[in-house]
């Protein structure tokens, strides 16, 4: 048996996606900052008195209910939620291993690199949920049976009811303006998105939908956004005082200082850029009428990176957002060379984003002036995320160019 033959055979993919899982668990032992948000999410759904994880949509709250139930304490909380990470992890990596029937494996081996070095990310964040929900979307859609294309709009629409950014990748839902398979996908989205908002109305009352909506418009700029990357360079190369870093209101660490505002002014430019970019494919669809779900899925990808690009906040947990739904175009467009070098450079993105959060952290956010080498890291991550984007922007490109040559 070759060595390509053995390491994409069972045993050894699922021995590799335990030591990756291992080496993400060591790194929070050794950081257990990293358990923070776990410790947040039992704080939301055990006194919701306290205000802890308004800032979520109901629906993106209800895996930390979940956990809830069968745990009694902060310990046993975050055990379990680990737990349930690891099994939606192992459960992608299943379905993964059983679609890709390529001999080289790509997209289980991608999600298992991925793994390695995002840290802890994928164990200890919802984010990962509302991921692995919108990269199964993205399956099903590629699916030739109607009812699971059916499933795939309820999915995401259930992914944007836990995490919000979903609702723009609806955009990629659409296709010719006379395709009854358009007005179906299109009028499925909002039939789940509107049956969903109706439970939460009536368990939550309506004030639930709207809480995430305003707490975003209320936030500042994030230490660890795209367009905070070059101020925090700025601020660690000037006196301290120049750039205040610290815990704000909006419950992220925030810059303030000079240059912020007109950051933040770029910041909502860009998002109704992405915003715009978002209707122009659906006008393009309607239009051209060459809707296929491969460049679909592509597209959703690229509205993730403007996404991240666009964003006042940059979160680590974001890098899981773009993973899973890169491993499910790898799985059918892997020959491309475009989507490989995608691939890495989210990998790329990945450990960057595990340096940044949790090994060099504190370098940034306790230090006045900011250390320098930290600072560059999150400079060098500013200039992986437009690279990636353009490379998403090529992909779908060329795999627009694919599909309809293929027709």
């Amino acid at each position: 048996m070759s060595s390509n033959a053995y390491l994409t055979r069972p045993v050894p993919l699922a021995l590799s996606w335990t030591v990756a899982h291992t080496l993400a668990l060591a790194l929070a032992a050794l950081k257990p900052v990293v358990f923070a948000d776990v410790r947040y999410y039992r704080q939301g759904v055990t006194d919701p008195s306290s205000g802890a994880m308004d800032e979520y949509p109901e629906v993106g709250t209800w895996p930390a209910h979940l956990v809830a139930t069968f745990t009694w304490s902060d310990t046993s909380f975050t055990v379990g939620f680990v737990l349930l990470c690891l099994l939606c992890s192992a459960v992608f990596t299943v379905l993964l291993y059983r679609y890709d029937h390529s001999r080289q494996k790509y997209a289980c081996w991608f999600w298992i690199l991925f793994i390695a070095v995002s840290g802890p990310i994928v164990e200890t964040r919802l984010d990962l949920l509302s991921g692995l929900a919108v990269a199964a979307s993205g399956g099903l859609l590629l699916s030739r049976r109607a009812a699971l294309r059916d499933a795939a709009t309820a999915l995401l629409a259930a992914a944007t009811m836990m995490k919000l950014w979903p609702g723009i990748l609806a955009a990629a839902l659409v296709g010719g303006l006379r395709d009854r398979g358009t007005w179906r996908r299109v009028s499925g989205f909002v039939v789940s998105l509107g049956v969903l908002c109706t439970v939460v109305a009536i368990v939550c009352g309506p004030a639930r939908l709207i809480s995430p909506l305003s707490y975003q418009g209320d936030r500042g700029l994030q230490v660890e956004s795209l367009l905070a990357s070059p101020l925090v360079v700025a601020a660690s190369l000037a006196p301290a005082g120049t750039w205040d870093i610290r815990n704000a209101p909006s419950k992220s660490i925030e810059i303030s200082g000079p240059g912020v505002s007109a950051a933040l002014t770029v910041a909502t430019v860009l998002t109704v850029m992405t915003v715009l970019a978002a209707l122009g494919w659906s006008l393009c669809r309607l239009r051209r009428d060459d809707w296929s779900p491969v460049p679909a899925l592509s597209a959703m990808l690229t509205l993730i990176m403007l996404l991240i690009l666009s964003n006042k906040v940059f979160s680590p947990q974001y890098v899981t957002w773009v993973a899973p739904l890169t491993a499910v175009v790898l799985l059918v467009a892997a020959d491309r060379t475009v989507v490989r070098r995608t691939a890495l450079g989210v990998l790329a993105l990945a450990g960057l984003t595990t340096l940044i959060f949790p090994v060099f952290y504190d370098e940034i956010i306790l230090r006045d002036p900011p250390s320098t080498a930290a600072s560059l890291l999150l400079l060098l991550r500013a200039v992986v995320v437009v690279v990636v984007t353009i490379g998403c922007f090529r992909m779908t490109r060329t795999l627009t160019r694919d599909a309809a040559q293929s027709r």
